[in-house]
């Protein structure tokens, strides 16, 4: 999750949690704080949080009233249980007649650097459910009207901020379930009061390093070891889809490298994973910019015996191929349709070409 640092991750733990029914006609009614001493549950919400922790694309405006009531309640300016009860209450007060009802979590998770805290908010679905249970030694049912499941399209809205000695990061982890990735639904973005901070051409060509330098990583493991080969597969894999996220990302590249053993594909997830999180692309799901992910523009080759070849690159497997000759070597093949054009500068040669 690049949206924590390996220490946060490995020393995270929930420490304080409220919850609000949100949806439908009834008032609002403010709930008290819930504990987590030793409740079984907590594993369950902490991993749901987890999940949610995608890279940041969108941060706080300047005086956004979410960002300072989170200041508030770090600094201990406000209760969490009040703070908690007016985060939800300003999220019920902009919600939509048309959004399914819910429940709306504000959570407070710590890790071992006492001045590092962060804050999620999650708008979860609940779902009907029936539970089979025993009933005087028989098998019986029961309906469980409200029911949290482990599925992550169950959330819905998803903010996660971190707060350094008091002061709220301007940065913001969010998705939204409704909106048009990654962009926010209105409404929740006028709740938190934030704006997109990295337009779809910079997420695109973050890709597209993504893309290079994991493809480098995993060079023995791509057939004929040719990183360019593989790049313009995938780039042309990724360029034609609607949205681009992780699981796109990653599959495109199995491709690319020959559907590998499945030995191969944990090296290649392994360095996968450390780019996404190294270029903040982590969980992120965003449409692709056709332009970014174009295949090179211009190819250069220059050999051992300073011969410079040079052509565009969408006729890399097409109209010039490579391929090692086995002693070290390589072969380059070029296939022309039509008679050469030859350098002005070398001028024109009677006979053949060679």
């Amino acid at each position: 999750m690049s949206f924590f640092t390996d220490d946060d991750f490995n020393s995270i733990t929930l420490k304080r949690m409220i919850v609000h029914v949100v949806g439908g006609k009834q008032d609002f009614d403010p709930q008290s704080e819930l504990s987590v001493a030793d409740d079984p549950h907590i594993k369950f919400f902490l991993s749901r949080i987890l999940d949610a922790a995608v890279s940041p694309v969108h941060k706080f405006d300047d005086k956004s009233g979410t960002k300072a009531l989170l200041g508030k309640i770090a600094t201990k300016a406000a209760t969490f249980e009040a703070g908690g009860q007016e985060l939800a209450r300003q999220f019920k007060k902009d919600h939509v007649g048309s959004s399914s009802g819910g429940a709306f979590f504000v959570f407070e998770l710590g890790v071992d650097d006492p001045k590092t805290s962060f804050y999620s908010l999650i708008k979860y679905d609940y779902r009907e459910a029936v539970e089979l249970y025993a009933k005087d030694g028989r098998n019986a049912f029961r309906q469980i009207v409200q029911a949290f499941v482990k599925e992550k399209r169950a959330i819905q809205k998803s903010c996660l901020v971190r707060v350094k000695n008091g002061v709220v990061d301007d940065e913001v982890s969010a998705f939204d379930r409704m909106g048009d990735t990654p962009d926010l639904t209105d409404y929740f973005q006028k709740f938190l009061e934030v704006t997109r901070d990295r337009d779809t051409k910079e997420l695109s060509d973050r890709l597209g390093d993504v893309l290079r330098d994991t493809l480098r990583e995993c060079k023995e493991h791509l057939p004929n070891k040719d990183v360019k080969m593989a790049l313009n597969v995938t780039k042309e894999s990724l360029s034609g889809r609607d949205f681009v996220d992780d699981e796109a990302i990653r599959e495109a590249i199995f491709v690319a490298a020959g559907r590998p053993a499945e030995d191969v594909r944990t090296q290649i997830d392994k360095a996968l994973d450390k780019q996404l999180k190294h270029r903040r692309l982590t969980g992120v799901s965003f449409k692709p910019d056709p332009k970014s992910l174009k295949r090179a523009p211009r190819i250069k080759v220059r050999t051992a015996e300073d011969v410079l070849i040079e052509y565009p690159g969408e006729q890399e497997d097409r109209a010039v191929t490579r391929a090692e000759d086995g002693d070290g070597g390589w072969v380059i093949t070029i296939k022309t349709a039509k008679a050469l054009v030859e350098d002005d500068f070398v001028g024109k040669r009677s006979g053949r070409a060679s």
